[in-house]
């Protein structure tokens, strides 16, 4: 299982890193690449996630001097939210909450971005399409090309499309797989959604209904389970909303930047 998990808020302003287990030597080199790609990208603010970490040594604290190193230059905020009693006394032994000015502790990651103080999203779409989709493996190659094309005006780059159709690949998987009820309507609802700052992607069925609970096996060499990594590692965030009247809406959200097409 991956030992963190990191996700976009309001854009590129905030970085939110679900940590997990252990953080120690074995997990801090990897972790503090993806992080060194996402403040590359542009995120400006980091919260860290500690409420499932069990162990931090001091290679989790050389990750925080590094962080605020490379979040004071643009004014950004680390903030460690949710560290259960040992955890926060190992923070609070290295000092570095009372030294460092970026850097903040909170009591969970709700609190911390309210004190964040980020901007607001574009709440008004700027357009929406909806697609109908019936539940049929091999309509599913269609229905890709179809929201490449509708996603294609708002300038987003072909690796960034590419995201989108894998992500959206395996949501129209799993809305078939899990969705589909055995008898009544059938369909797949898919509504692309454009705003300023990023497309909403939305697959609803009509089945018993799904949290997004990964339930696949850790075995790399497992022939299935992969698609809701794929699509929280592809996506900047990921929701399951039961519907009413039964099923799932998976919501898949990519932030984009420049002007709408």
């Amino acid at each position: 299982m991956t030992p963190f998990e990191i996700g976009l808020e309001n854009g590129p302003h905030a970085c939110v890193v679900k940590l997990q287990g252990d953080v120690d030597i074995a997990v801090v080199p990897e972790l503090r690449t993806a992080l060194g790609s996402a403040l590359d990208a542009g995120c400006s603010n980091v919260v860290l996630d500690l409420a499932s970490v069990a162990y931090a040594d001091s290679s989790a604290l050389g990750l925080l001097v590094w962080l605020d190193h490379r979040l004071r230059p643009a004014n950004g905020r680390l903030v460690l939210a949710g560290a259960n009693r040992d955890v926060g006394r190992i923070l609070e032994l290295s000092g570095l909450v009372n030294v460092a000015a970026s850097i903040a502790m909170s009591a969970n990651v709700e609190a911390a971005l309210e004190g964040l103080d980020l901007p607001e999203l574009a709440v008004e779409p700027l357009w929406s399409k909806e697609l109908s989709v019936e539940p049929d493996v091999n309509s599913f190659s269609e229905v890709r090309e179809e929201a490449s094309r509708i996603v294609e005006p708002l300038g987003f780059p072909e690796s960034a499309v590419f995201d989108i159709k894998v992500a959206l690949g395996e949501a129209l998987a799993n809305a078939v797989r899990h969705g589909t009820p055995v008898n009544g309507d059938r369909r797949v609802g898919v509504t692309v959604t454009a705003y300023d700052d990023r497309v909403v992607i939305e697959v609803s069925d009509r089945g018993v209904g799904f949290d997004g609970t990964h339930i696949g096996s850790s075995d790399v060499y497992a022939p299935s389970g992969r698609g809701i990594m794929f699509m929280r590692a592809l996506m900047d965030r990921v929701e399951f909303v039961p519907r009413e009247g039964g099923g799932t809406t998976v919501r898949l959200v990519k932030h984009r930047s420049g002007e709408a097409g």
